[in-house]
């Protein structure tokens, strides 16, 4: 039993603000302003100038291929191509990897304005297969070698140029599953096992990640879940199914399903636009017609799965929202949360179709943050008018419409203080909504978008004892400086977050076979 006093904010449908939690066998036995006499005995926790709150949710990750790719060759200090060509001469001459992967460079850092071409990657690594992935973790460059290894797979697909050996939509995809394909199960139950310890650091309590593309086989998904469960330090991780097949999926014994994305990113330009991007004669890419999006919807909907699309351009939102609206259309279903993820540029009209129907919509709230020169990036390729309209989630929140978050991980580090940070100091200042509407949306949103608004995502009496220390009060702090908040500790099931207490191969043996 514990006892935690102090500033203790609920994250309720009210803002309530407790004095004093109990905590017991893992559950919330009391919450309230006054301390019952039957716990006095117990010697409290006090939280000083700090506050507990509920452990934060992240409701879109890509959890296998994060873990992968923060063990990678890390690009660091990437002001220039040139320092980038150093990194890589320096370790492809010192490791050990037969195929070497960097990730994190971004064009828009580097003084020359582009990234690597494949020319510079020859001459920086000419004896071995080499891949940089960029920040968005959607694109990538490899030299000769690699495309050697992969030309077989990769030569008619959408996204290949072999003369600058840029790699984009299903030829990146393609790529990516040569390179995890050759990675040893150990190493990436390994990385999962890790990435859990990262997730915990920043206040992270509960997760959803979208499986099965670009591992073989899909193994990934059924990795996920096997360390899902036989991790034994309460890190929550529901896994859904990234997949356009609804028979697959129906084997999967799943309830979540993730369609393959409908459009790209902003940073590669192959976001699916209603107009042309403003420094390019184009409107991006989407990856399906609508027939095949409505299609999918419907299937998935009468299958009783939850839906969620990925959908960044305005184009995508607006197939997404006419997809998921004729689905509900033709099978109603009352409590059926299909989301859009991302809704980066929605549109009015389908925003008040997501009001009519009760679609989610995840929102990425860094996004314009997450990496220096990103903004500038974006208002480039977008008018200025387009680019207010940007995550606006003042407009959003106000039409009654569930907002929660995600990180996109890899695309960005999962980190709920900046997304808090950003939605309260949103890039159009108009969109900004309040320090509690930014909690909420980080807490009991996303454990709702998760089906698991029951038994997480606010402190209230009977729920799992899930809940993030900050070094500071969020309500005392002014509203520019929430991004100083720091994790102070993190409490899963009522015990301090703690690593794995077995090796990372035991843990999945524990998810696949619980005894």
């Amino acid at each position: 039993m514990q006892v935690f006093h102090g500033t203790i904010i609920t994250c309720d449908e009210n803002n309530t603000i407790a004095n004093y939690l109990v905590e017991r066998e893992g559950r919330i036995a009391y919450i309230g302003d006054t301390l019952p006499t039957q716990y006095e005995v117990v010697p409290p926790i006090e939280l000083g100038t700090g506050a507990a709150l509920p452990a934060f949710v992240d409701t879109h990750t890509h959890y296998s291929g994060f873990s992968v790719l923060h063990r990678m060759f890390p690009i660091n200090d990437t002001d220039s191509n040139a320092k980038i060509l150093e990194q890589l001469r320096e370790y492809a001459r010192t490791t050990k990897e037969n195929t070497i992967v960097g990730f994190g460079a971004t064009e828009f850092a580097v003084s020359e304005g582009y990234l690597l071409l494949k020319e510079q990657m020859d001459d920086a690594c000419p004896d071995k297969p080499a891949m940089i992935i960029k920040h968005d973790a959607h694109s990538g460059v490899v030299n000769s070698m690699f495309i050697d290894a992969v030309h077989s797979k990769i030569a008619n697909l959408r996204g290949f140029n072999s003369k600058t050996g840029e790699l984009t939509q299903e030829a990146f995809a393609a790529a990516c599953e040569f390179v995890f394909h050759g990675l040893s199960t150990k190493k990436v139950i390994d990385s999962m096992v890790e990435t859990a310890d990262f997730l915990a650091s920043k206040g992270v309590g509960l997760i959803c990640s979208a499986s099965g593309l670009g591992f073989i086989r899909d193994y990934d998904f059924d990795m996920e879940r096997s360390v899902a469960k036989g991790l034994d330090n309460g890190m929550q991780i529901r896994v859904a199914y990234q997949c356009t097949n609804v028979d697959k999926i129906a084997k999967k014994d799943i309830t979540r399903v993730v369609f393959a994305n409908l459009d790209g990113t902003f940073a590669n330009q192959d976001a699916s636009l209603l107009e042309n991007y403003s420094n390019a004669s184009h409107k991006g890419v989407s990856y399906y017609d609508d027939v095949e999006v409505q299609k999918f919807c419907v299937n998935a909907n009468r299958a009783g799965y939850q839906i969620a699309l990925h959908a960044v351009g305005d184009a995508a939102f607006e197939q997404a929202v006419r997809a998921i609206s004729m689905a509900l259309e033709d099978y109603p279903r009352y409590d059926h949360r299909h989301m859009i993820l991302h809704g980066s540029l929605p549109t009015n009209k389908c925003l008040k179709i997501c009001k009519k129907y009760n679609i989610m919509i995840s929102v990425r709230p860094s996004m314009l943050s997450h990496i220096d020169g990103i903004e500038d990036f974006v208002k480039d390729m977008l008018s200025e008018e387009r680019f207010k309209n940007i995550n606006p989630l003042r407009n959003i929140s106000d039409m009654g419409i569930k907002i929660c978050f995600n990180s996109d991980a890899p695309a960005s580090d999962p980190n709920p203080i900046m997304w808090i940070h950003d939605a309260c100091n949103n890039k159009n200042a108009d969109q900004s909504v309040s320090v509690y509407e930014a909690l909420r949306m980080a807490t009991y949103n996303g454990a709702y978008a998760l089906f698991d608004e029951k038994e997480r995502g606010t402190l209230e009496m009977g729920k799992s004892c899930d809940l993030v220390i900050l070094n500071a009060n969020p309500y005392d702090v002014p509203v520019e400086e929430l991004k100083d908040l720091n994790v102070s500790e993190l409490y899963l099931k009522g015990k301090p977050y703690q690593r794995s207490r077995t090796g990372s191969m035991a843990t999945m043996l524990r998810g696949m076979f619980p005894q």
